[in-house]
């Protein structure tokens, strides 16, 4: 299977306008603004649908989403008026959510498992849409283990209820360590993943960057690449460029990530 930009936006652009229950997507980015489209859109798609959401965020991605929704023709009064979302604080709802530092599955029923209830029976007959950075705010924390149990609380959740997600963490691809273990678990956990940023100048620094410290062998990092990460997801080859590097070439791969993160950062 080839992997280009085209297949990956057709795959982002099924689970948007007709995300089927349990699926788990994740949107990955830098900066705020990187998120705000993908969300808007997946959350403004539901409401079209007459799907109710339920929005777990920060106060700040709340703010950027909810101008977002209001210039889609979905502003506040509308959505209250139709009980369309739910707004709850990220930080507040994953504090409800803890057992010494921990995720417990007992809390997460009776709180996020009510929540979507709650949405469900304000729709009767609709699946519901969620959105939640909580797991991200783990990981802010250093708690990548409790981001994964997170993770899986979610998916057994949606063994029992209808619903579709979409969580959401920020990232620096230029790092070693994300690309050798945040990375990768977060594709484990997720049927859609969808990279931030300029995909096409990523790509053109990675290029570059491998042009620079391998010379003509630049091309064999391509050809060593293994296939998708994640069920539905077509990830950037530069992307999985830089994972294969950062796991096989450690030697070299911070060289590579740096100048990779310099061109990206320079590139028109």
């Amino acid at each position: 299977m080839r992997y280009n930009s085209y297949s990956m936006q057709r795959s982002w652009q099924r689970f948007v306008e007709a995300a089927a229950a349990a699926d788990h997507a994740v949107q990955l980015y830098a900066d705020a603004e990187d998120l705000v489209e993908p969300v808007g859109g997946y959350l403004a798609a539901g409401f079209d649908r007459s799907e109710p959401a339920i929005v777990v965020a920060t106060p700040h991605h709340r703010s950027l989403v909810a101008a977002h929704l209001a210039r889609c023709g979905w502003d506040g009064a509308t959505l209250a008026d139709r009980r369309l979302v739910e707004f709850r604080d990220a930080e507040a709802t994953l504090a409800a959510l803890l057992v010494a530092g921990k995720p417990s599955a007992e809390r997460f029923e009776r709180v996020v498992g009510a929540l979507v209830d709650e949405g469900a029976a304000r729709c009767a007959g609709r699946q519901v849409r969620v959105f939640g950075e909580m797991v991200d705010l783990l990981c802010a924390r250093g708690d990548r283990t409790a981001a994964a149990e997170l993770e899986d609380l979610w998916s057994r959740l949606a063994e029992r209820r209808r619903f579709s997600l979409l969580c959401a963490y920020r990232v620096d691809l230029f790092d070693a360590d994300t690309q050798l273990s945040l990375l990768p678990q977060i594709c484990a956990a997720h049927t859609h993943v969808q990279p931030g940023g300029d995909v096409a100048r990523l790509g053109r620094a990675v290029g570059a960057a491998l042009q620079e410290e391998l010379g003509a062998d630049a091309g064999l990092v391509y050809a060593q690449l293994p296939g998708p990460l994640a069920q539905s997801t077509l990830l950037p080859a530069a992307q999985r460029a830089l994972m294969w590097v950062s796991a096989n070439m450690p030697a070299r791969a911070e060289r590579i990530l740096d100048a990779a993160r310099a061109r990206y950062a320079t590139a028109d």
